[in-house]
């Protein structure tokens, strides 16, 4: 089962962002929220919605955190609005 993530802000917290997750889970995809927020706080409910446990949501605290949290758990695709972000993941970084 493919590991996605997705980051929060500004991707998730969209509605395409929101759509593409329900339907990456639907197709059978071990997703993941892989955010720089300080906290978690704020993203639970998304997750809980979209059936996303909290274990798998990580509020890193800064963009360098984040990129080294996705390598770690071995991400195929993470999908997010910062260009940085994405070009620092190569072929993993997608935008949305």
């Amino acid at each position: 089962m493919p590991k996605i993530s997705f980051d929060y802000d500004g991707t998730l917290s969209t509605k395409k962002g929101f759509e593409l997750a329900k339907k990456l889970i639907s197709e059978g995809d071990d997703l993941y929220i892989i955010s720089a927020r300080n906290t978690k706080q704020g993203m639970i409910g998304t997750s809980r919605s979209l059936g996303i446990t909290p274990d798998k949501v990580f509020a890193t605290g800064s963009n360098e955190a984040k990129i080294k949290k996705i390598k770690e758990l071995k991400i195929i695709t993470h999908y997010d609005n910062n260009s940085d972000v994405i070009k620092a993941l190569g072929p993993t970084g997608k935008h949305i």
